[in-house]
């Protein structure tokens, strides 16, 4: 892995203009690790874009340092030129207007006049000469900022940083470490790489969130001595852990509580315990006032207190009479792979699917598609 550190190092050293991008409903690893890597790049007087598709921050994540810039188009790929040729006549005045959806563009010669000999319109230099993709298995995971700017992608170098073992290896440099906890960690040791007097308060309190979070607060078993060890440097570096805590698992509204307890009195097991799931109806959401966004925490609680866990799913009832399911898992598992059959939104650690049919219908199909899966990744 150091050899590709050192590789990144290299290029966002020679880079000018740097777009982070982030997978569509990107985890919390990926959101605090990408703001680490913006506020590395502000440090290193680097100009930075940060996007993820459609991206809506979670209330529970406004305490993170520069958590209002992540953006959810991305724009501005590339300019158009277009060129005049002043030599044998020069320019007076320049103006323009937009008038029915048209841009309008007035020159005004010194003398002479303009012929259209005289002008070409080509594609111009893209904005951002450096791509830097994390927690992102692969390319299609970006969604519509791959789908729509696939020749962007193909002419500019890309970092990709993961720790997911299903990663495509998608970049020019590859810094893709299975046995990292989260994006976090890894962002962590390509930040040692340009001297550590750039790790401040608010560098280390993303990177500390970017761990928490994938280590459920160190109590899932994915916590090693080595998040922990780096968990208590950033702390001694100003890391907010209270902050941290307090927004990503104090902050559950009693309605939350109250889904999260009819989810687990239907819990049941399967494939030794492996895998997880609970269903819920529409009238669990409506005594309890939650709704489908809540369903992601009451997950990560399953996942922890469910022992031995590492697929964790809910079947339930939507408002449109339509079943959605809704699949965790843990990073040694891909949770778009076990869907893949329904063209699944989310990433490797959280994906969504919406289908026809009752619950039963619903449950049925979720334990076939973990059957399966689990059977593709033991032979």
């Amino acid at each position: 892995m150091q050899d590709a550190i050192r590789q990144a190092y290299e290029l966002i050293t020679k880079s000018r203009n740097v777009v982070i991008l982030l997978p569509e409903e990107p985890s919390t690893d990926a959101v605090a690790s990408g703001l680490a890597m913006c506020l590395l790049l502000q440090k290193l007087e680097k100009h930075f874009r940060v996007v993820a598709h459609k991206f809506e921050l979670p209330t529970t994540h406004h305490f993170l340092p520069k958590s209002k810039d992540i953006e959810s188009e991305l724009t501005q790929v590339r300019k158009f030129l277009i060129q005049v040729d002043v030599s044998k006549t020069p320019v007076e005045e320049l103006s323009y207007d937009i008038i029915d959806n048209m841009l309008n563009i007035y020159l005004t010669p010194k003398s002479g006049y303009f012929e259209t000999k005289d002008v070409t319109a080509v594609p111009g230099e893209y904005t951002y000469d450096l791509i830097i993709a994390l927690d992102a298995p692969s390319l299609p995971s970006l969604g519509e900022i791959y789908k729509n700017n696939a020749d962007f992608f193909y002419r500019t170098p890309i970092i990709n940083i993961d720790h997911h073992a299903g990663n495509e290896q998608f970049g020019q440099v590859n810094i893709v470490d299975i046995v990292s906890t989260s994006v976090s960690e890894i962002v962590f040791e390509l930040l040692k790489e340009f001297g550590h007097n750039l790790l401040d308060e608010h560098i280390a309190t993303n990177l500390l969130t970017g761990i928490i979070s994938k280590t459920k607060g160190f109590r899932a078993l994915s916590a090693t001595p080595r998040s922990l060890t780096i968990a208590s440097h950033l702390i001694s570096q100003g890391a907010r852990r209270e902050d941290i805590i307090n927004n990503l698992y104090r902050t559950k509204s009693l309605s939350v509580i109250q889904l999260w307890g009819r989810a687990l009195a239907r819990l049941q097991a399967t494939n030794n315990g492996l895998f997880v799931y609970s269903k819920l109806n529409r009238n669990d959401f409506e005594r309890s006032q939650a709704d489908d966004n809540d369903l992601p925490a009451i997950l990560d609680e399953i996942m922890v207190n469910a022992q031995g866990a590492e697929i964790a799913a809910i079947v339930y009832e939507r408002t449109d009479g339509r079943i959605g399911i809704i699949v965790a898992s843990m990073k040694s598992h891909d949770s778009l792979a076990i869907l893949s059959r329904l063209d699944p939104a989310g990433n490797a650690n959280l994906a969504r699917v919406v289908c026809d049919g009752q619950i039963a219908d619903g449950e049925q199909l979720l334990r076939s598609f973990v059957d399966e899966y689990l059977a593709s990744v033991t032979r």
